[in-house]
């Protein structure tokens, strides 16, 4: 299998579960997006991806490995003791800067 289809698979899952927790929440799709149960199982998601993608000897993406990390930590957290983690929006800054600089300093930029 390769990567392109694994990954479509995978956004066909995400769009299994966007509409299944939509389903619960009666349709607040607002309440779907903020819910820590939609965020939980997205962070599982992406983290069976590189799980498929190990057993099938693909190359691991760090971003959704990081992102499904990050996700499922602190959700399992909200979901275990109804506290929201206070940081997880920052944390999710840092993760995209982080991301935006390491795509600056491995490309070749050319100057003109």
């Amino acid at each position: 299998m390769q990567n392109g289809t694994l990954t479509n698979i995978f956004w066909g899952l995400l769009l299994i579960w966007f509409g299944f927790v939509a389903v619960l929440l009666r349709g607040d799709l607002g309440a779907t997006v903020n819910s820590p149960i939609f965020a939980f199982g997205t962070g599982a998601l992406l983290l069976l991806l590189n799980l498929a993608r190990t057993f099938l000897r693909l190359r691991l993406s760090i971003l959704t490995l990081g992102l499904g990390l990050i996700l499922t930590i602190a959700n399992a957290f909200e979901l275990a003791f109804r506290e929201a983690v206070p940081f997880l929006p920052e944390l999710l800054i840092i993760a995209g800067a982080a991301l935006i600089i390491g795509a600056f300093r491995t490309r070749n930029f050319q100057t003109y």
